[in-house]
């Protein structure tokens, strides 16, 4: 099997094998518009001497809608796979497509359970086939049992508003011992700075920026937090669980999939941060347990990598099967 790798710009960031053919559409200074992009891939796609077979059209609802285009431009009919990596609500709010996006997919890869109920409700015919964002499953050192934890959080991601990180410097403000909370990534620092010191926990936020390894010394931390208003996966979920660190997160992308109230983490209501003080609260004083590491590991098993890699080429078979049919 080939595979071929279409981006849209050239971001500087490899993420992918040495094995695969990459190309870029634009430059990476450029801004293009949703036609300049139809444009570019009929013009790619025209200048290939081997048509794909099936074309993966991932990341924006809107890829979908942009394959199809370009592939009328060229009056060529090649089967599309749809696999968004956000919800359709997202999608739709953020302006780079929605639902009606997947009407122009002949099959659509689900990677969560929310976005699988999302399309279900929507009333499309499109197929659908649900697969797993894999992790590589880390080597720890150490017993994470045997440490004692503190009252410390850890963050990993953007730093924008849909992730949503008022909710937990409310709650932080709002505690009855005090919670110390380590932000791991980059984004809008100076307005989440300003927000943190409206609430009046600044000086219990370590912003560490972006890291290599994100999990590095964290053994004596309690929990990874994820206080998402959405997500499309969210894979520092099984990231951090496979690490032995539990999670508390909203009902967001795997969460309600992967998270086991009191056995590997807990689930918080979205924008909920009386919910979220009263769940660090209880930790703190002992009513609610931090979940063992050995139990959040084992949690996420079938996320594994190779496992991951089973389910994408039976994924991938039965999605050209309905293609040609």
């Amino acid at each position: 099997m080939d595979l071929r790798i279409i981006q849209l710009v050239d971001t500087g960031l490899k993420w992918w094998n040495d094995a695969c053919t990459v190309s870029s559409l634009c430059e990476a200074e450029m801004n293009p518009s949703f036609m300049d992009t139809v444009e570019a891939y009929a013009s790619y796609l025209k200048s290939v001497p081997i048509k794909p077979d099936v074309i993966l059209a991932t990341g924006w609802p809107v890829t979908i809608t942009i394959v199809r285009e370009a592939l009328k431009r060229i009056g060529e009919k090649i089967s599309i796979v749809g696999y968004p990596h956000m919800t359709l609500q997202e999608g739709e709010k953020t302006g780079v497509g929605g639902v009606l996006c997947l009407n122009d997919a002949d099959v659509v890869f689900s990677i969560s359970k929310q976005i699988d109920t999302e399309i279900q409700n929507s009333g499309l015919s499109v197929k659908t086939i649900r697969v797993n964002n894999g992790i590589t499953f880390p080597e720890v050192s150490g017993n994470r049992d045997a440490v004692l934890k503190e009252r410390k959080l850890l963050y990993i991601g953007r730093l924008v508003d849909g992730k949503n990180l008022s909710v937990v410097f409310r709650a932080m403000a709002n505690t009855k011992d005090e919670w110390f909370l380590r932000i791991v990534g980059q984004g809008e620092l100076e307005k989440t700075k300003e927000e943190a010191l409206s609430f009046g926990v600044l000086d219990h936020v370590e912003f560490c920026g972006f890291k290599q390894n994100p999990y590095e010394n964290t053994e004596e931390f309690s929990f990874c937090i994820i206080p998402s208003n959405y997500e499309g996966f969210c894979l520092v979920i099984p990231e951090a669980l496979s690490r032995g660190i539990p999670v508390i997160s909203t009902p967001v992308g795997c969460a309600t999939e992967v998270i086991r109230p009191g056995e590997n983490g807990y689930l918080v209501n979205v924008d909920d941060s009386e919910m979220l003080t009263q769940i660090l609260d209880y930790v703190s004083d002992g009513s609610l347990p931090v979940p063992k590491a050995e139990i959040c590991r084992a949690s996420v098993l079938n996320y594994e990598i190779e496992h991951a890699f089973e389910k994408w080429h039976e994924a991938i078979l039965e999605a050209i099967k309905i293609c040609g049919e």
